[in-house]
């Protein structure tokens, strides 16, 4: 296993920051606290310059998802300390008093946190998997060249099916209809979610080769389906809001490697860019503090946006703030919860019953089991460990530990490399360009998840890529069977000419 100078300090600081966190224990404090956050925040810095310098790496859903888990746990960690303290020292204490946690648990909950993204990044660096890895993003490159008018009937093909969602009422302001709740999802959305990620990539990197090529109604056909492709991605909430802009610079970006010349050079786009992006994920967080689920739902878009020009601003401003300070530190919260649960109590872990659960709803509707009857995610801690918990931070590394405790780090990585060698294993065996694109934007949007996404929604993207493979499939033979059928009509003619 051959590691870059980047990994090797990723590895290293996150390493450092675990020894920290078992200070901590001893001497307790908010500035060991700091010091682990800022060692972990300094090794995901390290980590991130990796898939800046090398595009194949972005494609690598390990190598990202290591980056982001250290990243946004740190980060979020570090941002909620300082703003809350910032206005009283106290209100940070009220905080992790209210999550029933000490600093230590959260310096502990970052630590292992650390230690499952050091298992992604050794298991993304794996020779064999790099191998697969370096065939996608060359099977990506050919179908984006080779394969256009495949790919845009693909996005076009996308696109109804969100008209036809949007129309229908099916997908509204918060995603799914609140009068919708409890029910199965709607086939089309379960079938088109998970590929959807698919196309502010190939389109923004189309708008790019548009644009060099000075093919003005090519640029133009792209910026409008991106607009469309953002109302949609808006519509699910602040977070995708981020994701899509992600996607895009990922598409426009492709294949560059972004050192630190080309960042300067391209400061100001960048920078306009993020900033759109911020203004964007505001917008939607405005109209869900100003109105209600129910009320924006009822509601036209055009007169949500409207009636927001009469709100209060600086009212307004104060709850975002808050909100922003409480949310950063969410699933660092959620972590040291069970960390001290774990530590101070004789409670134990599920022993993979979340995992279970979780297998059982990523099931195509009730197909094996009545889902009204399982237990999952917080209902499931809150009867298994008799907790009061309406709404916490899910994501794969907290559902590990509260299912395996500390060997989690290890159980779950294992498990969801042997569903993407699968993955890799159909891919592989069809090789199919379209498919590799399919794969690699899937896999990366679901690795910038990583920051918040349960096993249930990991599970079902998985199912939704196979389900990809089998359409291949069915193609590639109905174009074996036409090819057949054409050299049977064609030979006689030859003998008789």
């Amino acid at each position: 296993m051959m590691l870059s100078p980047d990994d090797k300090n990723f590895i290293r600081y996150a390493a450092l920051a675990g020894g920290s966190a078992l200070i901590s224990l001893f001497l307790p404090s908010n500035y060991l606290l700091v010091c682990t956050g800022l060692l972990s925040l300094t090794g995901g810095l390290y980590g991130f310059s990796t898939l800046l310098k090398s595009p194949e790496s972005r494609f690598n859903f390990f190598v990202v998802g290591a980056v982001v888990i250290v990243l946004g746990s740190s980060l979020g960690m570090l941002l909620s300390f300082a703003s809350t303290s910032l206005v009283s020292s106290d209100i940070w204490e009220i905080t992790i008093d209210y999550a029933h946690a000490t600093t230590a648990d959260i310096a502990l909950a970052q630590a292992y946190t650390n230690a499952f993204a050091i298992a992604f990044l050794l298991i993304g660096n794996r020779p064999q998997l790099q191998k697969t890895i370096t065939l996608i993003n060359q099977d990506f490159r050919y179908c984006l060249k080779e394969h256009k008018k495949i790919i845009y009937a693909f996005v076009v093909a996308i696109l109804i099916c969100q008209i036809y969602l949007l129309n229908t009422g099916i997908i509204v302001y918060g995603g799914k209809s609140l009068a919708d709740e409890g029910e199965p999802t709607h086939p089309l959305l379960a079938l088109i979610s998970p590929v959807v990620p698919v196309l502010p990539v190939v389109l923004a990197y189309y708008l790019r080769e548009n644009f060099y090529a000075g093919q003005k109604l090519g640029v133009l056909l792209c910026l409008i389906f991106l607009l469309n492709e953002l109302a949609w991605f808006f519509l699910f909430g602040r977070r995708s809001v981020i994701f899509f802009f992600l996607l895009t610079l990922t598409g426009i970006f492709f294949d560059k490697s972004l050192d630190k010349r080309f960042l300067l050079k391209n400061i100001i786009p960048i920078l306009i860019c993020c900033y759109t992006a911020v203004k964007i994920a505001d917008l939607y967080h405005k109209m869900r503090v100003v109105y209600s689920f129910e009320q924006a739902q009822r509601m036209s878009m055009v007169d949500v946006i409207s009636g927001l020009e009469s709100a209060d601003n600086e009212k307004y401003n104060q709850i975002r703030n808050m909100n922003v300070a409480a949310r950063a530190a969410y699933s660092s919260l959620a972590l040291a919860q069970f960390v001290n649960l774990f530590r101070t109590t004789n409670s134990a872990p599920l022993m993979g019953q979340e995992l279970l659960n979780s297998i059982l709803f990523a099931t195509p509707s009730n197909f094996l089991v009545d889902k009204k009857m399982i237990l999952a995610k917080e209902a499931l801690y809150s009867n298994a460990y008799s907790l009061d918990i309406t709404d916490i931070s899910e994501t794969l590394y907290l559902e590990a530990f509260i299912d395996f405790g500390w060997a989690g780090f290890f159980v779950y990585p294992v498990f969801i490399f042997l569903l993407f060698s699968l993955v890799y294993a159909l891919l592989n065996s069809v090789r199919n360009s379209l498919f590799s694109l399919i794969v690699a934007c899937v896999s990366f949007s679901l690795a910038l998840m990583m920051i918040e996404v349960d096993m249930i929604i990991f599970l079902s993207t998985i199912r939704a890529l196979i389900s990809c493979y089998l359409f291949v499939i069915i193609l590639k033979r109905r174009a074996s069977v036409q090819r057949n059928k054409d050299v049977v009509y064609t030979i006689p003619y030859e003998i008789i000419g």
